[in-house]
């Protein structure tokens, strides 16, 4: 029997370049366990910044990413995994907005490129989960809802850091010439990536109206829409996107 690939390889291997990270969390989603795969992902590091890494070029899809989904109970050991990344890279965020500098500055495109690749791996992971199954149980519906808000408020808090904390103290220490020339078209990635989140918004809401939920000794009903506070109910959804689309719109008026 050949020996497993150690999980800090595949760190190693995802830290080479984007294009490393992206088949790496592909290669890592589709053949590792639930335990694995949330270990790696709470070691993941953002790729290493190289000379000619295209950072104002497309953001990569990984449409692999959600090829093999697994129970309800696993996927939340793996979001849990990817959440513990976002947050600690999320800090690395924070420390560039209290010291910002033209050198400085493509590590930050790194991270918010990463921040954006993953927001797309777990709302469409999601997504995957929830047309596995036609009837949830209570648990498996919570499960589902905890993912989505995860995932839709870890990017409201990149970009809160992105486009604004960091963009505001950038443009008050790096010359606006050379602020501009290392931040070239980033807005554009940025309104794709809310854009697509808008769609993914869509699909959740329009498979949650073809779900049940059976609760234990009572009959099936539709998985509700507001309990809690969370970004399934009208009001949070407002809130939501009034704040993701004021830092957008932030962000490109600090370059117009």
């Amino acid at each position: 029997m050949s020996k497993a690939v150690t999980i800090s390889s595949l760190v190693r291997q995802a830290a080479k370049s984007e294009a490393d990270f992206a088949s790496t969390v592909e290669q890592v989603l589709a053949e590792e366990p639930a335990d694995r795969i949330a270990d790696f992902f709470d070691r993941l590091n953002v790729p290493r910044s190289i000379e000619g890494e295209a950072l104002l070029g497309a953001i990569p899809t990984l449409d692999g990413s959600h090829a093999k989904i697994s129970t309800f109970e696993d996927e939340g050991a793996i979001a849990a995994g990817m959440q513990k990344y976002m947050d600690r890279h999320l800090k690395k965020l924070k420390w560039h907005a209290q010291r910002p500098s033209a050198e400085g500055a493509k590590n930050v495109m790194l991270l918010m490129r990463q921040a954006m690749i993953l927001t797309e791996v777990r709302l469409g992971r999601l997504h995957a989960l929830l047309k596995s199954k036609d009837q949830l149980t209570p648990a498996e519906w919570s499960t589902a809802r905890d993912l989505m808000n995860h995932g839709f408020a870890s990017f409201k808090n990149y970009l809160t850091q992105f486009g604004g904390s960091w963009i505001d103290a950038a443009s008050g220490q790096i010359p606006r010439e050379d602020l501009e020339a290392i931040l070239g078209n980033f807005y554009e990635l940025i309104d794709g990536t809310v854009r697509k989140l808008e769609k993914h918004k869509d699909l959740i809401e329009s498979r949650r109206q073809e779900l049940a939920v059976v609760p234990p000794g009572f009959p099936m009903v539709k998985p509700p829409m507001y309990f809690q506070g969370d970004l399934l109910g009208r009001g949070p959804w407002k809130q939501f996107w009034i704040a993701v689309e004021d830092r957008a719109h932030h962000f490109r008026e600090a370059l117009a």
